[in-house]
């Protein structure tokens, strides 16, 4: 019995190799132009390399392979023992050689390089020596023209002071560019993208909205699907990108195709906390604190942002009606009261959402006193590195003074 189960393991994995060899017309092609040259078949074996190497090179967009695998073929051909063709194209194979080696080695080196600046970036006590690999890179890609190479060139100059303006520059070439992109280069720019994005909106130096565009592009191309599954954070960004944009058809879309391909332990909090952030932002207060406070999240994370959620519908609530203060400080210190209890969070995990509730209370405040410094609210938020909801408080901002000046009653202030 063990010999036939031995033999039957052996003869799957042949039929696997079989199998992933019959879908790779270009393997099936290399090897049979190396059969052809070991039989002294040249004849055959020029016109059949020749035409692979005519197929490849009138490919639109070549992928990583391709250029390697020209170098291959050009190198097959130099290296034939037949004198009289290398004779007579020695010089132009030695050039296709020396270009498509040099164009896939620096896109390979390029997406390696890319993520060691991504793993030091989240990973501190990473080394890498970035500054050596870098200057290799950019003597070596001197001069070439490809747009890959270009996306990289613009991305490894990224510097700290204009962190914004380089990123829209290079979403703006990378869009440009994107059909020129192979599978592969499309899906690591536009993933890098996204990662520099999320750094960005939680810094509040971009707007989440800008992000919309590029999710859509790893929607369509299947970047940001891995095996047919979404991520639940990527599945929130996407809801809250697209109902702060006020594409709510998309949001609707979305929700309707991209929910079964949730993971099922996070599915039905997802799901409620979408429908419960898209009537927030079509200003259906009420119906968005009705599915919160109906629905109890199982998982730590939604329990979180969903009383985030609750405290955005309670401001706006309190901004057009000043009676809902009472409500409004009574769910901030019943918020504040259960991330001190909470001991399953870290302190890391609870100051963004503690500093949250502190600057909700200040903006109320704010509101609520008669001679208010304006000055001072202006400055509030200019420094935050470690808030939830950054942006989403420097327009309540906004509208709190937009409110002030134009004369809204007082309320009673809390605090006297």
């Amino acid at each position: 019995m063990n010999n036939l189960l031995s033999e039957a393991y052996l003869a799957a994995e042949r039929f696997l190799v079989f199998q992933g060899l019959t879908e790779t017309p270009n393997s099936q092609e290399d090897l049979l132009a190396q059969e052809f040259q070991s039989r002294g078949l040249d004849d055959w074996f020029f016109k059949s390399t020749t035409q692979r190497i005519e197929t490849v090179e009138t490919k639109p967009v070549k992928n990583h392979g391709d250029y390697l695998g020209l170098f291959s073929l050009h190198q097959r051909l130099y290296q034939h023992p037949n004198p009289e063709a290398r004779i007579k194209e020695a010089h132009t194979w030695l050039e296709q050689m020396s270009t498509n080696l040099d164009l896939f080695y620096l896109q390979e080196k390029a997406a390696l390089i890319n993520e060691m600046i991504f793993r030091k970036r989240m990973y501190k006590e990473v080394n890498y020596n970035l500054a050596t690999e870098l200057e290799k890179w950019q003597y070596a890609v001197d001069g070439l023209q490809h747009p890959a190479l270009e996306l990289y060139r613009m991305r490894f100059a990224y510097t700290d002071q204009e962190l914004l303006p380089q990123f829209l520059a290079l979403k703006a070439a990378f869009m440009e560019r994107f059909d020129l992109l192979n599978e592969r280069e499309q899906t690591t720019q536009l993933l890098s993208l996204l990662n520099e994005a999320k750094l960005l909106i939680k810094s509040g130096l971009l707007d989440i909205t800008e992000s919309l565009p590029l999710y859509q592009l790893g929607l369509s191309n299947g970047a940001i699907l891995h095996q047919g599954k979404i991520s639940a954070n990527t599945y929130m960004t996407i809801v809250s990108a697209s109902n702060t944009k006020g594409s709510f058809d998309f949001t609707n879309h979305f929700i309707d195709t991209y929910t079964d391909c949730l993971p099922p332990e996070t599915r039905n909090d997802c799901i409620h906390w979408a429908k419960a952030h898209t009537a927030y932002w079509k200003k259906d207060l009420k119906v968005s604190l009705a599915v919160l406070q109906v629905y109890q999240f199982e998982e730590l994370q939604f329990q979180l942002i969903g009383r985030v959620l609750s405290t955005q519908a309670h401001f706006d609530l309190y901004l057009s009606d000043s009676s809902y203060q009472f409500y409004l400080l009574n769910f901030l210190d019943a918020f504040e009261k259960w991330l001190h209890r909470d001991k399953i969070w870290a302190k890391s995990n609870t100051a963004a959402f503690l500093r949250f509730v502190q600057v909700c209370r200040i903006l109320v405040r704010y509101h609520s006193e008669p001679e208010p410094n304006a000055q001072k609210l202006e400055k509030l938020l200019s420094n935050e590195d470690n808030i939830q909801a950054l942006n989403w408080l420097r327009q309540k901002a906004k509208e709190a003074m937009a409110l002030k000046k134009d004369g809204r009653p007082v309320t009673e202030r809390p605090w006297s």
